[in-house]
């Protein structure tokens, strides 16, 4: 019966880990819809600025080491925008985060826009825009959270368990036959142990 019980948890925690990754994936889609995960979208800052207008007084008035400013009126550059309100939205350039910046002073490209003003992508094109970057992009300013692809860190401790469970599955096999009963009941409270461990850290983490 004990055994069993050790089987069972073991089999379990395998249906467990499988399940988690299309649970921490649902999960990350679910954040994305309500706003607590979200991109930013790369724009260029632009200004309708003369070549005169930077000899003119007022162009020589501003304070041209002001972020916003530098962006409004000199510096024609990529930021990074999202959460648009009214005219304004927020901008991030390199580690500056920069809230009513104008949208006038910004080009977008065609196929951001909709999805800067707040069109939602399908849960498939989501998955498939986190599974196309790169790890450096994720720490990068297009992403709100690198948690949002953390599902394939699930998928990765899947596999662990998965070969761990393999492996143990081999070793029942010769330590049965070779009549070791105590050994048996080890093997089995460990692999049972292991996958509880790994339930527990994957809820936490995850």
């Amino acid at each position: 019966m004990k055994r069993i019980s050790y089987i069972i948890v073991i089999i379990m925690s395998l249906i467990f880990a499988v399940s988690d990754y299309f649970i921490v994936m649902r999960q990350s889609y679910d954040k994305y819809l309500e706003g607590e995960y979200f991109f930013r979208y790369q724009a260029q800052t632009v200004n309708d600025h003369t070549d005169d207008w930077y000899l003119s007084e007022a162009a020589m008035s501003l304070d041209a080491s002001d972020p916003k400013t530098s962006l409004m009126h000199f510096a024609k550059t990529t930021v990074y925008a999202w959460a648009p309100a009214g005219n304004n939205c927020t901008v991030l350039s390199g580690s500056y985060t920069i809230e009513d910046f104008p949208l006038g002073n910004l080009k977008f490209e065609d196929a951001d826009k909709d999805y800067f003003y707040g069109k939602k992508y399908t849960y498939d094109e989501y998955i498939e825009i986190l599974n196309g970057m790169t790890e450096e992009q994720l720490e990068g300013p297009r992403v709100s959270d690198s948690k949002m692809r953390s599902y394939l860190s699930v998928k990765r401790f899947m596999f662990i368990l998965i070969g761990v469970d393999v492996a143990l599955a081999i070793v029942l096999f010769f330590l049965y036959r070779a009549e070791l009963d105590g050994a048996v009941d080890l093997v089995l409270l460990l692999g049972a142990l292991y996958g509880f461990f790994f339930e527990v850290i994957t809820a936490f983490v995850f």
